[in-house]
């Protein structure tokens, strides 16, 4: 389902909106301690990719409801430790 212009959208409404890179930690902490204080609500769009990091759930849509089991789950922690 596509939201863009999502940022726009929330602007629309009175908003401060935050773009971060929402896969990258230090980017989601940088976006909300630089949150402006301006008597407008905050919005953060922490952009992400589903399945980040993992080779064989990254950009797959099935895995959007399937669950990983046995030999995956090892397979997805060796890969997201190398990180």
């Amino acid at each position: 389902m596509n939201t863009d212009p999502l940022a726009d959208k929330w602007r629309a409404f009175g908003m401060q909106v935050t773009e971060c890179q929402g896969n990258d930690m230090a980017s989601v902490v940088a976006a909300i301690e630089g949150l402006k204080q301006e008597g407008k609500p905050n919005v953060i769009i922490a952009n992400t990719t589903k399945g980040a990091g993992i080779s064989f759930i990254q950009g797959r849509p099935e895995w959007h409801h399937r669950v990983p089991k046995g030999d995956e789950i090892e397979l997805a922690l060796e890969e997201l430790k190398d990180e």
